[in-house]
């Protein structure tokens, strides 16, 4: 009896404590989701007549109402319903106010983004943009109020765990997150102060040996075709001569440790940021425009997808939360999508100080001297004492380079990257004190909205052209089709009208014309429309060949190669034919390589082992293609990043290697070209006292990759061996702010998954150069598709998936559930109609108050 009483207690016990745990984990869940929406749910709302919110089974809106006030409304109140959190945190981000919910780790980081000027910089544009956009942001930004009014204890579990209630919304704060997005774009923040800490190190110019020398078309506005529209009159700009004051080397290298801080919070862990964008006219004589914008893997999606419909609009696509209208997609007459100009649309400028009075700088060559403005600003600070910071400006802008975080880098960056040795070290800074301003496209006067709106709502690619006009920042390639059957590539955005400082560099000779005079639009000069060859697209290849000064930071032409062969195999592609090109693995910059390498090992087999004569044999048969079972792919991977480490890292130093090669296309552009000149200086390894040429660099890289890929991953001799398989060492995870937290991340990130691709794939999947060991050989994806969209304006269906789903909230079944489809090359299907289908329920009605 006493033996049936213990075992029916440990029973009962056993019995309760799993009840207890069903229950904390029903709780737990119903906490995690309690924002997201329920269906047929009726709120009192100002809204000017009854607007329905529909919802498909993946949980995307389709919004109908009788006018368009009400519909961006609406949007406003959907996009803080799914992802309210993600739209405070970008918000608080331009802010510069993370430290009031992360703590005293955002300090530095609000430092920076306050003295980067993102909240001025919104505050002028929304006094300066045209009445009918502040109409749309205002109805948005109540929309968005309405959600938080109303569900104020019901809002996502992200605003529990840190204690905080999110403010109302405001115009503002939506031009804030557009100008974040043009910080994420703006890549030359990153490579001028790269640049300069290269030119201190090495000497003046020795940057350039180091920079991409060639842009090769394709070009996106291809001058080859004689129907390119002529641009309108525009200034040529000049560069002369590099800078006459440079800025020291500390304060560069604190300004990309505080770069490299604050990316990392906003989850801009890539580099490159390209895209895809292509329309191609079909046998209906309707074309169809395909987009998969590349950006930094993260949690949750970048994109929502949402319809939008009213009497004077019907528009479906990926919108941007924390934003109204559509970016990328399609209405009843006309598509569009975008890709990344590349542009150089920054500039730091580097001023001298006066070292006797601190307080005071020079504002020409001749010694006179002004009294810097100065703004005390405060940083609330989670759980202590709020800090009090001192934001100097100049007649130029204010004073960046005050505040970094130059001796901790390694707080939210991916890598430790030591500073203060070496090239850095205290007793080789400069001796002309220094401080650094900046000149920045996005803080001249622009409208995006409603270049955006008038797309929204155009019927032909000309109407959408010229509303291009008022957009500024950032700078964009756009790709529209009709259903006319017109398609078209137009740039669009603002660049610098540069004097004549060097545009690598930052600005030395501001006093004495090296300061920006203006800008000038991208679209004048001109669109190219309908071409011969019945397709146009870019992949962030070169603009035009005879266009003034751009970017030198393009991409390998890569992508756009595949794209143009592709194009040359599908005469008359369909939906399906389009989303194979889309999933397409192959890299012809790849098997560009292999050309110029194979010869040179090929003649060194005689010292090879057996397993660097497997590694060959294997990439002798390989056509280039990253599948993530193909075994080839690892071994060129990991080749290439030797090739690039071998070549550069002796020159540099460690440090100064990271910080070139953090934009992979630059490493990448350069390798290519030194390939085709054995005889380069570049070759040589400086730390030893024999002269190393382009031969003896192969053979040296290719036996580290191969010892890399034995020690890490196991011997591949075996025939049957999935050990070198490129998806082992290729995978991809998506990560969420909170999973930094070990006990939190495997609910909050997705991943890792094993798949293919490359940084010059069409299906990009870049990997980060700059590991910090230099015998890893672990390459997890950074950028990838962050959405994929093609229109076809024949068709009733738009086909579209993000990595993730629409909701925000991790434990919510729309947080994920398209992840597989993205992963496996799938996509949602979304009527076109104005009016939903059986596909969509009714979720919620808006009636007016």
């Amino acid at each position: 009896m006493a033996v049936r009483r213990f075992w029916t207690g440990i029973t009962g016990l056993s019995v309760t404590l799993v009840v207890l745990l069903l229950c904390f984990v029903y709780f737990a869940i119903k906490i995690a989701t309690r924002s997201h929406p329920e269906p047929l749910s009726e709120t009192a709302a100002a809204v000017l007549d009854s607007t329905m919110v529909y919802r498909n089974s993946f949980g995307v809106p389709h919004i109908v109402a009788k006018n368009n006030h009400d519909v961006f409304f609406a949007q406003g109140y959907v996009h803080a319903q799914d992802r309210l959190w993600q739209m405070d945190l970008w918000r608080r981000t331009g802010r510069g106010r993370t430290a009031e919910i992360f703590g005293k780790e955002g300090v530095t980081i609000d430092a920076f983004l306050r003295s980067l000027e993102i909240r001025t910089i919104a505050a002028r544009q929304a006094r300066t943009i045209s009445k009918r956009s502040k109409e749309i942001l205002q109805a948005y930004a109540d929309g968005v109020n309405a959600y938080i009014e109303e569900s104020s204890e019901n809002l996502p579990f992200e605003f529990d765990a840190l204690n905080y209630m999110p403010e109302p919304w405001t115009i503002e704060d939506c031009l804030i997150v557009g100008r974040v997005l043009s910080f994420e774009l703006s890549l030359s923040f990153w490579t001028d102060l790269t640049f300069a800490q290269i030119d201190y190190a090495k000497g003046s110019g020795a940057y350039k040996r180091y920079l991409p020398r060639t842009q090769r078309g394709p070009y996106v506005l291809d001058t080859t075709y004689t129907n390119v529209r002529p641009p309108a009159d525009s200034q040529t700009v000049a560069q002369l001569s590099s800078s006459t004051i440079a800025p020291s080397a500390s304060s560069s290298s604190a300004m990309l440790a505080t770069l490299r801080a604050v990316r990392s919070l906003l989850g801009l862990q890539g580099s490159g940021y390209g895209s895809n964008c292509w329309a191609v006219k079909t046998s209906s004589g309707a074309p169809i425009v395909a987009n998969d914008p590349h950006l930094s893997v993260s949690m949750p999606a970048k994109w929502y997808q949402v319809h939008l419909s009213s009497p004077k609009l019907n528009v479906l696509g990926l919108s941007i939360p924390g934003l109204p209208l559509v970016f990328s997609g399609r209405n009843d007459n006309l598509a569009w999508g975008f890709t990344n100009v590349m542009a150089d649309d920054i500039d730091y400028v580097s001023q001298r100080l006066d070292p006797k009075d601190p307080v005071n700088y020079y504002i020409d060559g001749a010694g006179v001297r002004k009294k810097f403005r100065y703004r005390d600003d405060t940083i609330k600070v989670k759980g202590t004492s709020d800090t009090i910071i001192s934001i100097r400006s100049t007649n130029v802008s204010s004073v960046i380079s005050d505040h970094h975080i130059g001796k901790h880098p390694e707080i939210l960056s991916g890598f430790h990257r030591p500073v203060g040795t070496g090239y850095l070290s205290s007793e080789k800074r400069s001796p002309q004190p220094t401080c650094l301003t900046f000149r920045w496209t996005a803080q001249y006067p622009s409208d995006e909205v409603l270049a955006m709106y008038t797309i929204n709502t155009a019927s032909s690619t000309s109407k959408a052209i010229s509303a291009l006009s008022s957009w500024g920042s950032p700078a964009l390639n756009f790709t529209i089709g009709s259903r006319a059957g017109s398609i078209a590539n137009v740039a669009a955005g603002l660049l610098p009208q540069r004097g004549f400082s060097d545009p690598h560099l930052p600005i030395g000779n501001v006093y004495a014309g090296g300061d920006w005079t203006g800008v000038w639009q991208l679209s004048t000069l001109g669109a190219l429309e309908n071409p011969r060859q019945g397709w146009v697209g870019s992949a962030n290849n070169p603009t035009s060949p005879t266009a003034p000064f751009i970017t030198s930071l393009y991409e390998p032409i890569s992508r756009i190669v595949r794209l143009r062969d592709l194009m040359g195999v599908y005469k008359d592609p369909s939906v399906r034919d389009v989303q194979m090109v889309q999933q397409d693995l192959n890299s012809p910059y790849a098997t560009a390589m292999l050309r110029k390498v194979l010869p040179i090992l090929q003649r060194a087999t005689k010292s090879m082992s057996p397993e660097q004569k497997h590694a060959l044999s294997l990439l002798q048969k390989w056509d280039g293609t990253f599948s993530p079972v193909d075994k080839a792919a690892s071994v060129y991977a990991v080749f290439l990043q030797r090739l690039m480490w071998c070549t550069f890292v002796d020159e540099l130093g460690r440090p100064l290697y990271y910080d070139y090669v953090h934009l992979a296309n630059l490493p990448l552009r350069r390798i290519e070209e030194l390939l085709d000149q054995p005889l380069d200086t570049l070759w040589d390894d400086v730390r030893t006292k024999s002269r190393e040429d382009l031969r003896w660099i192969v053979i040296r890289s290719f036996a580290y990759a191969v010892r890399d890929l034995q020690t890490h991953m196991g011997s591949d001799m075996d025939a049957s061996s999935q050990l070198w398989q490129w998806g082992k060492l290729h995978s991809i995870t998506f990560p969420h702010v909170f999973g930094k937290n070990a006990l939190m991340k495997p609910v909050m990130d997705l991943g890792p998954f094993e798949i293919g691709g490359a940084q010059t794939t069409l299906n990009n999947s870049e990997w980060n150069v700059a590991t910090e060991d230099s015998t890893a050989v672990m390459l997890p994806t950074r950028v990838a598709p962050s959405m994929r969209v093609i229109s076809h304006l024949a068709d009733s269906i738009q086909y579209v998936v993000v990595p993730g789903g629409s909701s925000g909230q991790p434990l919510h079944r729309h947080y994920s559930d398209q992840m597989q489809l993205w992963l496996k090359g799938g996509y949602v299907k979304i009527p076109v109609g104005a009016k939903p289908d059986v596909s969509f329920q009714l979720y919620h009605v808006f009636t007016p108050r």
